[in-house]
């Protein structure tokens, strides 16, 4: 009877340890890409320039142009768009997965 309870109690935490650490995701794992982020991500560089270019004209900034733009981690775990204007601006872009597009300017 004894050897049942401690092997009923020993198969119970085993199968506690297992669940937790199968359904929690790691906590510096990124989310996958989704809807607009991932369209925008599989544009070649000329057409997320524009894309770009407008959000940041949405935004109300100012940019004439992007001339160029890169991939960069916003925040931590949040990726998005590094957008240079030929003004000499430079945006962080971050493009959410409804087609909302967050904007922080910085100035040279």
């Amino acid at each position: 009877m004894r050897l049942l309870l401690l092997l009923a109690g020993a198969l119970t935490l085993t199968a506690c340890g297992q669940g937790e650490d199968s359904a929690a995701p790691a906590a510096n794992q990124a989310a996958p890409e989704t809807g607009a982020t991932a369209q925008v991500a599989k544009l070649d560089e000329g057409q997320r320039n524009g894309v770009l270019e407008k959000a940041i004209r949405a935004a109300g900034e100012p940019c004439p142009a992007v001339t160029a733009s890169e991939r960069a981690e916003i925040s931590t775990g949040v990726m998005g768009w590094r957008a240079h204007c030929d003004d000499g601006t430079a945006h962080l872009i971050q493009i959410l997965s409804d087609g909302t597009a967050k904007v922080t300017s910085r100035t040279h």
